[in-house]
């Protein structure tokens, strides 16, 4: 990547969630509960050093922010210390993943107003990474030339998945330029089984929680959402590197309310687009059956079995989610299907 890799593309890595649901499987690798994000499943680094090797062919270390929660800042530094020049962002306190993008999003603020953002979850497996940054590139140069503010990265669909988050896609968002790029009818947050294969039929795209926009658009879109927060995000953006810093971050993770980026802000925002990704391999290992699931017939699942068998202590495996496993279910899911008539 040229120029926009140089000069002006940042990424947020988000490390800051506590990432439970895994916590038998890195109870079983470490012998105590471990954020899924700083576990070593799949050979000798953790999810979160797995990320950042990924993206550092398109965002240099320097331009990399990883935000983290308080309570793990000493494990984060420790694993990113292979990757010279990341700035850590560490949160006071946790208010969900809004504010997780918010926090980091101001820091470059301060440094480069201008620059374009790709926001990255830290706990994702993509076996073939270059379609995956292929598409965070492209979808950079439509932020850049103005042709889409924030796009989502979707991967189509092989399931009728009820645990992932959806896209419904609809008309060419700019065929000139962009003819990958598709407009967002709307989100389906972990539907039930009929609803899902509606959405599997209808060509919805798993949504990977990657989102690719410019400073000022995520700011915009956040100021029309949470305006208290993005307020108080911008006034903490004036301190950044100043003696008051500190202070201020302080007191702002103890005056504002905790927000949900796909929740409070992207379901709310109008004019997004998406672009579809083909050929990653990716998942959400939100599960460990999901984990031992995309590791089949690798070297990495035996090494992963072994060291289960080598652990700490012996620690039963959950293969499927537990049933306290919530299932959200929009409620206008079914009118936002039958929209589809407008996709090209």
């Amino acid at each position: 990547m040229t120029g926009l890799h140089a000069e002006r593309l940042w990424a947020i890595v988000l490390a800051g969630g506590e990432g439970r649901r895994l916590s038998g499987l890195t109870y079983a690798l470490h012998g105590r509960e471990v954020p899924k994000q700083f576990a070593f499943l799949d050979g000798e680094r953790s999810l979160l050093q797995r990320t950042l090797e990924r993206i550092a062919g398109l965002v240099a270390p320097a331009r990399t922010v990883v935000v983290v929660g308080a309570a793990h800042e000493s494990t984060a530094r420790e694993q990113i210390e292979a990757f010279p020049g990341v700035d850590l962002a560490v949160q006071p306190r946790n208010l969900d993943t809004a504010v997780g993008v918010l926090f980091p999003l101001a820091r470059i603020l301060a440094r480069d107003a201008g620059a374009s953002v790709a926001v990255f979850p830290s706990d994702h497996y993509i076996p073939r990474p270059e379609p995956f940054l292929a598409a965070v590139e492209e979808a950079a140069r439509a932020s850049v030339s103005g042709a889409a503010r924030l796009t989502l990265l979707g991967v189509p669909s092989q399931a009728p998945e009820t645990s992932y988050g959806w896209i419904l896609p609809g008309a060419r968002f700019e065929p000139r330029m962009h003819p990958r790029l598709r407009s967002v009818l709307g989100f389906v947050e972990k539907p039930g089984p009929d609803l899902a294969r509606r959405l599997f039929d209808e060509g919805g795209l798993w949504n990977t929680l990657v989102s690719v926009g410019t400073v000022e658009a995520y700011g915009s879109l956040a100021g029309r959402c949470v305006p208290e927060i993005a307020e108080a995000f911008a006034v903490y953006a004036t301190q950044v590197g100043g003696p008051r810093e500190a202070e201020c971050l302080r007191a702002l993770y103890g005056r504002i309310p905790a927000a949900n980026l796909s929740r409070d802000v992207l379901e709310r925002a109008s004019g997004l687009s998406v672009l579809p990704v083909e050929g990653s391999g990716w998942c959400d290992w939100g599960t460990p059956g999901r984990v031992l699931e995309s590791l089949t017939g690798s070297p990495a699942l035996s090494r992963l079995r072994e060291r289960i068998g080598a652990g700490a202590r012996p620690v039963r495996v959950p293969l499927v989610p537990t049933a306290g496993e919530t299932r959200v279910e929009r409620r206008d899911a079914a009118e936002l299907l039958s929209a589809g008539d407008s996709r090209g």
